[in-house]
């Protein structure tokens, strides 16, 4: 499987993952008739199946392809060459290139497993990752090609006008996320294709050694593109860029970058297409959801809680996409807007560097498939069901803010409460990223938050931030937002891309960490420790050396001036803020006492406060003279600390005299509206939760019946194909054939069997017992039972009532399962072969000669009359010995004559050597004498050429011939002797 540097290991292949459903079946059929046997990918195809449906797409696909199907197993690792098919009931994953099976949940609602495999396939397999879709309704597969898209895989779908559906098909497509959109029979060429090239080009050049190349194509790449779209993508990941570029290369039909960037110079579409490839648009409601209670349980309520109705919550999502998270937070502060029972002024910016994505965004229209990340309950509280989609609610639209923003040129926000930032920034390089945080410093407010990606880190911020929660990523600002210069230097990148990768724009940064120093020490030096203050008494700046005076003190971390400095300092700072915020005249004290490392000292305060030209809002700068510190000799009469401390309790009762008759009055409007809000609420969340959960089902179960319908549908073309098969099989042999079940009940005949019982159509379904024959075979019905009984086939010549011979064999009916469930009976006319075997007896008959025909074994099939007539004049014995059905290999060689070497013996093996095929023939004169007469006879042995490769033996009565030879020699003899 592939490596995580994106470099294939030996061996790899890219994983086709296919999504089909309603109209899937064809399809598929197509496609895979299509794909070559060797083509080196591996497929999993993943449908809409009822859980309680014993699938048949294994048996359907397997003819329609050379490559082994099987049914996905959990923990099989995927094998190039072969199909993988989703079992019913089941979600299908892959993690390190094996499968992984899990249980559906009855009760989950919606089923996506379409989405699910190829989310899974995404994050594991990355740009080796292949996504198609094929026909089906509704939306499912969409999430899982936007993430194949995201991880640098392939896209592709079936071309609407060639599917039976075309919901799933043109869902995709609305993404304009799709690399390929064909017929399914064009698909595999095009996806081999891919998988070739990806392969191929999976390891990269260096990056140093490219952006060292002074005529580097990416350089002039990247240049063209800032020309036509005004984005500079210098400061972009360089194997996710060259990644984006060799995925239009392949489209293009293009070996080299050189070739490509010469394409982008001339065709300034290409430049926007492949801007358009390198935005990673992927996002989706609630995202990481730990990561999202965070913000909800510990960052939210925080915000909230301390804030008048009036006071604006500023939050900015960077990066925001098609808008899933901007909403998520909405619906987040909704949600604690209601638990706390107020209302607060939130406003959202959500910003974007495409347009395209903020117009969808505005729009608030999202397909089905959130309902996989969104809980019914908020669906039903936030959004509105419309066709195949959903739309986000009214109020929680009116939160957001959509707008165009170039984060790397654009000006930030300011004053943030919670800025959300996640997953943009490992698309940039260390330079952009330490910018693009600097920003986010400079736009939170002091106490703000920030909420990155989970692989996404701070950098040389670390400091100004304290960390809510590491795992997830959420941070709060120590101080208030400013520049610093060393921070916001980015190199500037112009073509060629000369040293960028190793010391680009550190002589800007040296410059800028000089300035930082320089600053520092003149403020050490001449400015005596200043706080910037604000109306919550929280420090937003410190000037000078403070910490003398600032300590942090035990417990939850605060940047609240009163908890921060000594007691006694802090009751007369809380003092003179007051005084300053409401009189907004500057006020000092001198000689107030506090405790130094030598002792007790005096200190002077001076509190000055301003308004911010732009917003309003009204800040202190409280100086603490520490050059007028002296040992306190006398106590000084400027500083009553009993008369300020006086004061200062009776402003704060009368502010929360204030705040508190405030807040009752909102409070019982509040609770007045809220009540008839609230029974409103729950009136339309029960109606609406029942008709979603309701149309949820009913398009699920419509999904998993039309994909049963359309598997049972080819299995019965499949079986009609067969039973065509098989009736015209029977019929074109003219085999009587009848089929009997178990209680010998008929089920089927073919024509030919009228001629041998006397049936017909309408006789389907009685038992062969009820109808008469037109053949001589008594016991027919008793050997019927004993094949069904015994399991073991019969058969019998028997003659026709029109004088026809008929060869009848009873055959069990064997099932799938190999258990007997009825009989066959066929007839087969075998007139011809019975009359030549009379016509080849009645010849044999006319012979003299003893002749008999064994088969192979040795075993007498035909003898004729003269062989029968010997046989009887020689006793029972011999008839029984050399009868057909006996061998006559054991005739010969009786026990007698196994002990010597006699005639029985040489015959023997004269005759074996024939049925061995070491001789043709074999030829013996041999006596035979009986106790009335001698006789002699010449056996003469010839092997059969036919298929059954038997022996015709003759013997031949010689007994007069060598009688005579007898007499001759005996004549002989008597002449030599008398001479």
């Amino acid at each position: 499987m592939p490596a995580e540097n994106g470099a294939p290991p030996e061996q790899a292949c890219c994983i086709v993952g296919i999504g089909a459903s309603a109209g899937g079946l064809e399809a598929l059929q197509r496609f895979f008739d299509a794909v070559p046997g060797d083509s080196d990918l591996a497929y999993v195809v993943v449908q809409h199946l009822s859980p309680v449906h014993k699938s048949l797409m294994v048996d359907l696909l397997a003819k329609h392809t050379e490559m082994e199907v099987v049914q996905a197993t959990d923990g099989v690792p995927v094998q190039r060459n072969t199909v993988y098919l989703l079992p019913p009931g089941k979600h299908l994953t892959i993690d390190d290139g094996r499968l992984r099976l899990t249980t559906k949940d009855a009760g989950s609602g919606m089923s996506l497993p379409i989405d699910i495999f190829l989310t899974a396939l995404a994050r594991d397999q990355g740009p080796f990752a292949v996504g198609l879709i094929l026909s089906g309704t509704g939306s499912d597969g969409t999430r899982g090609l936007m993430a194949i898209k995201s991880a640098g895989g392939f896209t592709a779908v079936q071309q609407p006008e060639t599917a039976q559906f075309d919901g799933m098909p043109r869902s995709a497509l609305a993404t304009g996320q799709i690399d390929a959109t064909l017929p399914p029979e064009d698909l595999p060429a095009r996806l081999i294709e891919h998988a070739r090239k990806a392969l191929t080009r999976a390891r990269p050049m260096p990056a140093r050694q490219r952006r060292e190349d002074g005529d580097d194509p990416l350089a002039q790449i990247i240049v063209v593109i800032r020309s036509v779209t005004g984005v500079d993508f210098s400061h972009y990941k360089l194997a996710t860029l060259l990644r984006r570029i060799e995925r239009r290369m392949q489209g293009a039909g293009l070996e080299s970058m050189e070739e490509y960037a010469a394409l982008l110079r001339r065709n300034s579409a290409e430049a926007v297409n492949l801007y358009k490839e390198m935005l990673i648009g992927v996002t989706r409601f609630f995202r990481d959801d730990a990561a999202f209670r965070v913000l909800a349980d510990r960052v939210i309520p925080g915000l909230l809680a301390n804030r008048s109705p009036t006071d604006m919550v500023r939050v900015w999502v960077c990066g925001c996409a098609s808008g899933e998270e901007a909403y998520s937070l909405a619906i987040l502060f909704a949600e604690a807007q209601e638990r706390l029972g107020r209302s607060f002024d939130v406003k959202i910016f959500a910003t974007d560097i495409d347009q395209d994505s903020i117009e969808a965004a505005s729009l608030g229209e999202y397909p089905r498939a959130i309902a996989e990340d969104v809980s019914q309950e908020r669906l039903a509280r936030f959004f509105t069901a419309q066709g195949e989609s959903y739309v986000v609610a009214r109020d929680i639209r009116r939160m957001v803010v959509f707008a165009a923003h170039n984060i790397m040129r654009d000006p930030p926000f300011t004053k943030i409460d919670l800025l959300s930032c996640r997953n943009l920034l490992i698309y940039m390089d260390q330079p952009l990223q330490r910018k693009v945080l600097s920003l986010f410093q400079y736009a939170l407010r002091q106490g703000g938050f920030l909420f990155l990606g989970t692989s996404e880190t701070l950098g040389d911020l670390q400091g100004d931030f304290h960390t809510v929660d590491s795992r997830n990523k959420v941070f709060q600002s120590l101080r208030a937002g400013s520049f610093r210069l060393s921070r916001l230097l980015v190199p500037t990148v112009s073509a060629p891309l000369a040293r960028h990768g190793e010391d680009g724009g550190s002589h800007a940064m040296e410059e800028g960490a000089a300035i930082d120093e320089a600053m520092a020490a003149l403020m050490k030096a001449y400015v005596p420790p200043c706080l910037l203050v604000n109306e919550q008494m929280t420090i937003m700046h410190v000037f000078g050396d403070a910490s003398s005076l600032l300590k942090v003190p035990p417990g939850e971390a605060t940047l609240n001036v009163l908890k921060l400095l000594p007691s006694s300092v802090a009751m007369v700072t809380g003092t003179a803020l007051n005084r300053a915020f409401r009189s907004g005249e500057e006020f000092a004290l001198s000689n107030i006492p506090v405790k130094d490392r030598e002792g007790v000292a005096a200190i002077s305060l001076r509190v000055q406060p301003y308004v911010a030209r732009k917003t309003g809002r009204r800040f202190a700068l409280v100086v603490l003279d520490r050059a007028n510190l002296r040992p306190l000799s006398v106590p000084d009469s400027d500083f009553d600390l009993n008369a300020d401390a006086a004061e200062r309790i009776r402003g704060l009762e009368q502010e929360l005299l204030s705040r508190g008759e405030n807040l009752q009055a909102t409070i019982e409007e509040l609770e007045t509206a809220n009540e008839e809000l609230q029974a409103t609420n729950e009136e339309l969340l029960a109606s609406n939760e029942e008709l979603q959960s309701t149309n949820e089902e009913l398009q699920s179960v419509n999904e998993e019946l039309y994909s049963v319908n359309a598997e049972y549908q080819a299995k019965v073309e499949e079986l009609t194909e067969i039973t065509n098969d098989l009736d015209n099989l029977l019929r074109s042999t003219e085999i009587g054939t009848v089929f009997l079940d178990g209680d010998f009940v008929i089920r089927r005949f073919t024509p030919a069997a009228a001629g041998f019982i006397n049936i017909i159509p309408r006789d389907i379904g009685r038992s062969i017992a009820h109808l008469s024959t037109n053949i001589d075979y008594p016991n027919f019905l008793g050997d019927i039972r004993k094949v069904f009984d015994g399991h073991e086939a019969m058969e019998r010549h028997v003659r026709v009532h029109d004088g026809r011979w008929v060869l009848t064999r009873i055959l069990p009916y064997l099932t799938d399962k190999n258990q007997v469930g009825g009989v066959v009976v066929t007839f087969v006319d075998v007139t011809d072969t019975k009359l030549a075997e009379e016509r080849l007896q009645n010849v044999l008959d006319s012979l003299p000669e003893h002749i008999a025909v064994t088969d192979r074994t040795g075993r007498i099939v035909m003898v004729n009359a003269a062989w029968q007539g010997f046989a009887q004049r020689n006793g029972a014995p011999a008839m029984e010995r050399c009868g057909v059905g006996s061998n006559y290999l054991d005739v010969c060689l009786t026990p007698e004559e196994r002990e010597k070497d006699g005639i029985g013996r040489a015959v023997h093996d004269g005759l074996r050597r024939i049925l061995d095929g070491e001789a043709d023939h074999f030829t013996i004169e041999y006596p035979c004498h009986s106790p009335d007469e001698q006789r002699w006879f010449l056996m003469h042995a010839t092997r059969l050429n036919d298929h059954g490769g038997g022996i015709v033996v003759s013997h031949i009565n010689i007994t007069n011939r060598r009688l005579m030879e007898l007499q001759l020699d005996g004549a002989g003899k008597a002449g030599g002797g008398e001479k």
